[in-house]
Parts: structure tokens; sequence; C-alpha cells
């Protein structure tokens, strides 16, 4: 609390930062949130202080105020605010305004990194990023349309060994993590469906009825190692040990989608039972597969206009480090088979089973693009907010998990696919600096991507067990 009030009071341009020099104390704290709330925050005389920093009920509201924070800052940094022209009692000295100056930047930069190095990051210009939440392992990511997030997890090294699924819940004191369910069998995926979640184990798919209510009832108990009430939808998955994971998602036409990788790096296996996309009713009835050949998804996406859908292929291991790219693929017909284990990326023919195919034959769908060799492309999302500029609308977001045995790692970032006039036109990093080129030691590993209610993304870590908001802020 302390902290929401030097910040309110310090961002405003109508309480400058002369009572911050002159003391803190708990009163003069109150006094300066009083007079944000019902002068500064109230009143519209300007671009930078408007009712936008304040919600319906005429409280602060924090995600605004660090949304205007670097531009109120740049504003002090020039002089210009508080303004030349206001009253004595609102002028600051230099050694004052460099006060100001020093606390705004440590509003900005530390208290949302919750000890993580963000400042290492490199964004695209215009874009900040923050700590949302931590949940221990988190992965696979699903947003309710009020706010609440829920995550995912693995159970074996530094990602969740308790096998949860954590509930992240906006409340008036600010977001509690909560576990909607323990000790699951690597509960990676997650998918919302209405209020009802499904998450998908390594052998089942649950569903929680109205998980939604049930956490926004129990956010404030003291639950233990209580789990919300499950039904199974399906069981009988591979229980394999190589891909096992399950990635999980509802698609337009209100089916539950997930796959089942290849249960090995490389080797021919029953192509109807592994290495495919299959979907079924969200009540376990008519499992079908509708992709064949695709080595270990996890990540699928539908598009926002066309509702194809989209999802990312690992690529396979041993052929050097620059072979095969990972490949972001479209399903545009059922049934179609993307090429694993004969055919790599476009046009590379395994060296092992790919001796007698035609690669470049029609037989086997292409990728819409090759992504870059072993990044460990993962979760992915068609960007639909209105904070991004116009020109992310649709852009597809993946999360690169990271090369685990390449000589030199690559990959450890969000990276940005735009389309062009004849479709995929573009593909670049944009975050990066979880890994250190030179050192080639990382902090961190992106899984998943997914947006937020408020129009930014939302970016799961499994290292560090961060969820982080990517927010734009403008030039």
């Amino acid at each position: 609390m302390k902290r929401k009030i030097l910040q309110a009071f310090l961002l405003s341009s109508c309480v400058t930062g002369a009572a911050w020099a002159q003391g803190t104390s708990e009163e003069l704290k109150e006094e300066a949130r009083s007079i944000f709330l019902n002068s500064c925050a109230a009143s519209c005389h300007n671009s930078f202080v408007s009712p936008k920093l304040t919600d319906a009920t005429g409280e602060v509201d924090w995600n605004a105020v660090k949304l205007y924070s670097n531009r109120i800052l740049a504003r002090v940094q020039e002089g210009s605010m508080p303004p030349r022209t206001a009253p004595p009692t609102q002028q600051i000295t230099a050694a004052q305004r460099n006060s100001l100056v020093q606390y705004v930047k440590s509003l900005t930069a530390t208290p949302d990194s919750m000890g993580l190095p963000l400042s290492t990051l490199k964004l695209a210009s215009g874009f900040n990023i923050e700590v949302f939440a931590k949940a221990e392992g988190a992965r696979s990511l699903a947003v309710s349309s009020e706010g609440i997030v829920f995550v995912g997890t693995g159970g074996f090294s530094n990602v969740d060994p308790n096998g949860r699924v954590h509930a992240i819940v906006p409340t008036a004191s600010g977001r509690k993590v909560i576990a909607l369910a323990w000790n699951l069998n690597n509960p990676n995926g997650v998918a919302l469906k209405g209020n009802d979640l499904y998450v998908a184990e390594v052998t089942r798919v649950l569903k929680f009825t109205d998980a939604v209510g049930w956490v926004k009832a129990n956010v404030d108990k003291n639950l233990g190692k209580k789990s919300a009430p499950y039904s199974v939808v399906y069981s009988g998955l591979p229980n394999q040990a190589n891909h096992g994971w399950k990635y999980l998602s509802v698609g337009p036409d209100g089916k539950l989608y997930l796959n089942i990788g290849a249960p090995c790096n490389i080797c021919l296996p029953d192509r109807d039972a592994y290495a495919n996309i299959v979907r079924m009713n969200d009540d376990g009835s008519d499992f079908e597969v509708v992709a064949r050949g695709v080595r270990n998804t996890v990540g699928m996406a539908w598009h926002p206009e066309t509702r194809e859908l989209w999802f990312t292929d690992n690529g396979r291991d041993q052929l050097g480090d620059n072979m095969p790219p990972d490949e972001l693929n479209r399903l545009v017909s059922e049934g179609q088979d993307f090429g694993y284990p004969f055919c790599h990326a476009k046009t590379i023919s395994d060296p092992t089973y790919g001796k007698n195919k035609d690669c470049s034959s029609d037989a086997f769908t292409k990728p819409e693009m090759e992504l870059g060799a072993h990044v460990a492309s993962l979760g992915l999302t068609f960007y639909d907010g209105e904070m991004f500029p116009v020109a992310y609308k649709n852009s597809i977001f993946v999360a690169e998990h990271g090369s685990w045995n390449r000589s030199r790692k690559n990959g450890y970032r969000l990276s940005l696919v735009q389309f062009g006039e004849n479709g995929v036109g573009s593909y670049q990093p944009f975050i990066s600096g979880w890994l250190n080129d030179a050192d080639q030691t990382n902090w961190g590993r992106p899984v998943d991507v997914k947006n937020y209610v408020d129009g930014s993304l939302l970016l799961s870590d499994d290292q560090t067990g961060a969820i982080y908001r990517v927010y734009y802020q403008g030039n």
C-alpha cells in the first residue's frame, strides 16, 4: 500500500515532487493520495492526467498509472512537469527533480520484476514487460473473459513437482495465485470452454466444471492441498516418455484438440496412434485424427478470421546444429500429412526414413514458415487485442523455449510472424535476452503466449515460474 500511495503521488502532474522531498511520513502519503484522487485523477486538464487513471469507482487504476509512467518520466526529465507556470508551491528544485526522476525510474523497473533481470530483455520499440504473477512450473495458459488465468504445469526438473494447475485471480487487493488441483500427471494442457476448464494430463483429459466460479469462491480460503472437483472426459491416451506432455485447445467447432507426439526422436510409429493431432467432443466422444506426420506440437491457435488451425512443430534432433528448422503449419483440411518421419521442413528428406519419398511432392503439406533450427517453438497465438498498433493485428506470436543440445544455444525468445500480401511474410525476434549469447547462460525459457483481456499479451516461463505481461506504451 505504501508503494501504491507514493506511486500515485509521484506520477501525477498535479502533485509535484516537492512534498516527496520534504518527507515520506504516512500522513503525507495519505494526503498525497487524497489530492491525487480528488483533484489530479478526477479532472482532465491535459493528456497525461485524466479520468483514464481511475476506474469506475474513482480508485486508482494501477495498470493505467504504470502505462503512463514512462511518458510522465520523460516530462519530468525534460523539465516540463510540473509546468513552469504552476504556482510556486508546486515548483521543485533541481535536486528535488533528480530525486523524483530516480524514484520514478525505480517504479518502472524494480517493483514489477519480482527479482528477475527484466532490464536485460530487448523488446520491439514502444513495448514494455513486467511480471504479471509467479506460479511454479508455469507452462500452458488459458484466460477467462473476467481476466482469471489458469496455468498448466509439468512435473520434472525445474517445473512443478506437485502436479498443480494454478489460477491467477484478480482481487481488490491485487492478483492472487491459488492451486485449482494437485498431484496430477504433468497437467500441461489447459483450455477454457465458457467457465469450464479442461486439463490434459499425459493419459487423460479432465473437466473442471465452472472452474471460474470455484476459484472466485475459494480465492481467500486456506485450501491446503484441496483440489476442485473434476470428472474424467477421456482416458487411454498413450503413456509415453518422449513427447508425452499434451497440449490442449478448444476449436471454433467447440471440440477439444490435442497433440500426441512421436514416442521418439526419429522412428516410424503407428501413424494413427502417434505423431498426430486429434480431436474429440467435449464429453470425450468421437475421438479422431485430424492431422498426421506432426512430430511434436506444443502450441495451437485458430486464425481469427479464417478459423483455420495453425500450430508449431519441433524438428528432429541429431541432424546438426542447423537442420531441420522448426515449423509453423496450417491445417486447411482434415487428414493432411505434414511429413514426419519421412520429410522435415519444406524439402528435407530424412536420411533413414525418407530415402524413397519425394519431399517436394504434394503428398506432404509444407510449413507456412520455417522457424529457427532447434529453437523449440512451443505456444503461439494470433494477436487480437486493441492495445498494440494496428500493424500487429492478427500477427502470430511464437514462444521459443530454447535449444537443449545445440553446440550454441538459440531460441529463448518470443518471436513475431507477420503476414504479407501473399501469406506469411516475416519472422523475427520480438523479445530476446533470456539467453546471454556471450556466455551461453539463460535465465528464462518462454513456453506459452496468450491474449489478455486488456489487450496485452501474457507469456509463461517454466524456468522462473513467471507469467509476464507484455504491453504497449508508445514511442
